[in-house]
């Protein structure tokens, strides 16, 4: 009989106890905190449910951080934080070391998100509710929590540097991005901009120096050459994943992108 597959996990020790966790608190304004440099060995998302505080008031690091704003504060950080008197101060913190995620973050205190429309909020309390519950596989739970939050900071700052770096034509952008595996009509694209066919075509080539459909097979290609190093695929299902089921054109597609024919392309 095979072996059953199982996983377990291993206890945190003293370090890893203290840099892994969800927590809430509330905060009775006014109030303030002093977190000094170097007595943090973790960075945390800080989710203000309400009340306001503000960090570093007066300094060039100032932050006014009001209900539904989430706070990145990296490790070893010092700031001062002000809860303003009105309303109880409430917050969820979420606390990981972002090198257990091979993440590259801010080495700054900054603003990462607004949560408009609370969806920020869910993943959060849920968090927290599964931490708090401490029910087997809890951890790998929270793990996946923080993995939703950190994705949608991804998306949604995306989406955010698009739009300001492209304006009239960023939501065409995003939809190539989103679609590239299915067959796009540059005329309806246009139309999502607002814009017509000729004038996106014209300012998609000024902002990413080539055009739509070009810039929709480099992502094609981009993601056929990651199959390729995965080393699961051959050359022909590299292509047919991509939806480029002629293999002479994805050939030459390649070529174009990497100057070297995808048989060459091997896993890491």
């Amino acid at each position: 009989m095979n072996d059953i597959f199982k996983i377990e996990l291993s206890e945190y020790n003293e370090l890893s106890s203290r840099t892994f966790g969800v927590y809430s608190h509330t905060v009775e304004p006014p109030a303030y905190y002093h977190c000094p440099a170097g007595s943090r060995f973790y960075c945390r998302l800080f989710y203000v449910v309400s009340g306001e505080t503000i960090f570093d008031r007066g300094l060039e690091t100032e932050l006014t951080a009001a209900a539904g704003t989430i706070v990145f504060l990296p490790s070893d950080v010092d700031y001062v934080s002000e809860w303003i008197p009105g309303v109880e101060g409430l917050y969820i913190n979420f606390t990981f070391m972002p090198n257990d995620f091979y993440l590259t973050l801010p080495n700054r205190m900054c603003i990462a998100a607004f949560d408009g429309d609370g969806s920020y909020l869910e993943i959060f309390s849920q968090a927290l509710h599964t931490w708090n519950a401490g029910a087997p596989g809890y951890k790998l739970e929270v793990l996946s929590e923080l993995y939703k939050i950190l994705h949608k900071l991804f998306v949604d700052s995306t989406a955010t540097q698009i739009k300001n770096s492209y304006r009239n034509i960023y939501k065409g952008i995003l939809y190539i991005e989103n679609h590239y595996l299915e067959e796009i009509d540059v005329r309806d694209v246009a139309q999502m901009c607002h814009l017509s066919e000729s004038r996106f075509r014209k300012y998609f080539k000024e902002y990413k120096k080539m055009s739509p459909i070009t810039y929709r097979n480099f992502l094609r290609i981009k993601r056929a050459k990651e199959l390729l190093e995965s080393g699961e695929y051959n050359v022909t299902e590299a292509a047919a994943a991509v939806n480029v089921p002629d293999v002479c054109y994805f050939y030459r597609l390649f070529q174009k992108f990497y100057q070297v024919a995808p048989g060459t392309v091997l896993p890491d």
